[in-house]
């Protein structure tokens, strides 16, 4: 990937960034303008999922003075404070068909006015896209301009999701744990092994994101050495102990009938575990404050709380529903 970022950074090409929510579309369009000849002139980024129909014509060309209700000063949109340097509009498919048209237009010509406005405004600029849905199939449903699509993709780049990319994850680990505590002001060496278990087998659905919030959240709980499990959000813990009875299963060639279907395929737990009634919230309150307190040996945690390992994860595996 950072390959392709080297090569294109040199060029003018539009880009566009595949990749899910996290994965760090925008840090590599930063890092594609800062390889380039502007570097020195303005980067602008732009969520478009978060602009409505009709702000988005605005926020991108700018207003003048009286254009629409509300329009009590002229305003610089996006396209003109990102002039002579890098635009980068994430979540583009969230445009409107109209201003998809609007946005044909201004990158054809290379100029555009003001909403409201009279005066053309010249253009020299490079455009960065993002999306999480690919834009091809966008278009072929009629959400997306053909025309558009194919103006951007002069060059395209995927960024794999956190998941596929195991071999990463203590590096980014590492990464926000030594900034987190420069931010904190603490001294945590680094990550107790069974942590790192962890972190290599959960699926990261927010990706980048997700993994740096999971490691301020334990960095600001930690007053140890080293973050430990207990300090770890639930549904990590709770997806790493499903795929150990999953290896379990295998390893011990357990296959009865009786359990077939519910052990093949354990689906990954979800963040908003419902408890259905008061005597199961109970039972995995006092579950999980024994893992917490054995550090989440299993084998321990079905000692204390005088049940078998088996029966120990199937408890763990019911609260998924």
């Amino acid at each position: 990937m950072y390959r392709q970022v080297e090569i294109v950074a040199t060029t003018d090409y539009s880009i566009i960034l595949y990749g899910e929510s996290g994965t760090g579309k925008e840090v590599v369009a930063k890092k594609i303008h800062d390889l380039s000849h502007r570097k020195n002139k303005p980067f602008v980024a732009m969520d478009c999922g978060t602009l409505s129909k009709e702000l988005a014509g605005s926020e991108l060309f700018g207003h003048v003075k009286g254009a629409f209700t509300g329009a009590q000063a002229d305003k610089e949109g996006h396209f003109e404070m990102a002039n002579e340097g890098t635009l980068f509009l994430d979540e583009v498919a969230n445009l409107s068909y109209d201003i998809q048209a609007s946005l044909l237009r201004v990158i054809q010509e290379r100029k555009f006015k003001r909403v409201g406005g009279t005066k053309e405004i010249s253009l020299d600029i490079r455009i960065i896209v993002a999306s999480n849905e690919n834009l091809q199939d966008a278009y072929r449903k009629g959400k997306f301009r053909e025309d558009l699509y194919h103006r951007f993709n002069e060059f395209c780049i995927y960024l794999p999701p956190l998941r596929q990319r195991k071999e990463d994850i203590p590096l980014f680990a590492n990464f926000f744990l030594k900034n987190t505590c420069g931010e904190l002001n603490k001294e945590i060496k680094g990550f107790a092994p069974d942590v790192i278990d962890m972190f290599v087998n959960y699926s990261w659905p927010g990706n980048l994101r997700e993994c740096r919030n999971v490691i301020r959240r334990s960095v600001l709980l930690c007053n140890d050495a080293l973050i430990t499990a207990n300090l770890l959000p639930t549904e990590i813990i709770l997806q790493y102990a499903n795929k150990e009875y999953q290896n379990d299963q295998h390893q011990n060639g357990v296959r009865d009938n009786q359990h077939n279907n519910h052990t093949e395929n354990i689906p990954l737990v979800r963040k908003d575990i419902f408890l259905k009634d008061t005597a199961a919230k109970a039972e995995y309150e006092a579950i999980m404050k024994v893992l917490k307190e054995v550090n989440f040996n299993k084998t321990k945690a079905a000692i204390i709380l005088n049940v078998d390992r088996k029966t120990l994860y199937n408890k763990i595996k019911n609260y998924e529903n």
